[in-house]
């Protein structure tokens, strides 16, 4: 989101001037100082938007969006598209500068932000995880997990995981980390365990637990579920847009520009099938029914209001976290450190 101007008049040479100006031979240096003290050249350093992207998964869905409808254009900023390989290389690309803006979990930010860095984020989606299980799974409950082969994506500290273990806890003194066999994997290779039946249960991304749902598989619950469960309430966002605060406070239109233009992207996606005819390939599936259902998912994601009642949830979700993850999942802090969310955002109309 540095506004770079990407159009600098070029200066003539000498003998391409017009004749008039010629005997003024110290002008054109008067005119140069000028031009390099003039405030449109501070708006140069904001006028490109370099966004560090996943060739797949929903930002990339919303960027297309931008650039084929022009909307950067209409809102006064130039997007460019940085892909990454990985997640690991998109913070890699935000902290060094390379990219000014990402997606990527707020704990991060929050870890961040412990550490003495500037990070903060906006909202992206409110779209969670999923527990899946097959069609005539005897599993109803959390209390059915016991015994049962649990395969998990992201790890021992994705905050699923710990909130389902949470939950499990709470409600039927369930130490599920000892009495499931929690197994885990990569999101594809997960699934396709539990296709093969060696697999009870898959606490997984929403966009692999999409695919499951239309080939009958049920979601038990989500990570929406537990946090209502939990009494983290209302609703709050898993993933948001993470930039430096440095360049939110330099260039706080360009902000804003942009996050109407992503919220104008997420909306036509959900309200425009012309626009759904060019994002649906790009889900990675030929299967209407498949591209029906995370079309579904990720517009049921989208953001219903955001102000003091959002921060507080996000601020009590922090501290569950703190207690149940420890430092290695948010760092030190035993509350929400102050900027985690930029304060100057408010929802588009």
């Amino acid at each position: 989101m540095r506004l770079i101007l990407r159009f600098i008049p070029t200066l003539k040479t000498r003998s391409e001037r017009p004749r008039k100006f010629a005997p003024h031979r110290r002008r054109p240096w008067l005119y140069l100082a000028a031009l390099m003290c003039l405030p449109f050249s501070a708006h140069a350093a904001a006028s490109q938007l370099t966004i560090g992207a996943l060739a797949y998964g929903t930002l990339n869905w919303e960027l297309t969006v931008v650039e084929r409808e022009g909307l950067d254009k209409q809102h006064g900023f130039d997007l460019k598209i940085r892909e990454l390989a990985n997640p690991q290389a998109g913070r890699i690309a935000l902290q060094s500068g390379s990219a000014d803006l990402i997606v990527t979990d707020w704990l991060w930010v929050a870890r961040q932000r412990n550490r003495g860095s500037d990070f903060t984020v906006i909202p992206y989606s409110l779209t969670h995880g999923a527990l899946v299980v097959p069609p005539e799974s005897p599993i109803r409950s959390i209390r059915d997990l016991a015994g049962r082969r649990l395969g998990i994506a992201g790890g021992a500290l994705d905050k699923n995981w710990l909130l389902l273990q949470a939950l499990a806890q709470q409600r039927h003194q369930l130490n599920l980390a000892e009495d499931s066999r929690p197994v885990f994997g990569a999101p594809p290779l997960l699934s396709q365990q539990l296709l093969r039946g060696r697999m009870d249960a898959l606490l997984t991304y929403w966009h692999y637990a999409a695919p499951l749902e239309a080939k009958g598989y049920r979601r038990l619950l989500t990570g929406g579920d537990l946090l209502e469960a939990l009494d983290v309430t209302p609703p709050i966002p898993t993933l948001g847009y993470v930039f430096r605060q440095t360049f939110a406070e330099r260039a706080p239109d360009t902000v804003e520009a942009f996050w109407n233009t992503a919220f104008q992207a997420k909306q036509a996606i959900c309200t425009d099938d012309r626009v759904w005819s060019y994002i649906a390939p790009m889900t990675g599936s030929e299967d209407s029914d498949v591209q029906a259902l995370l079309r579904r998912r990720y517009c049921e994601g989208r953001l219903q209001s955001w102000g003091e009642r959002e921060l507080q949830a996000a601020a009590k979700l922090y501290r569950l976290l703190h207690r149940i993850g420890g430092e290695q999942l948010t760092g030190p802090a035993e509350e929400l450190p102050e900027g985690t969310f930029w304060p100057g955002f408010t929802l588009p109309n």
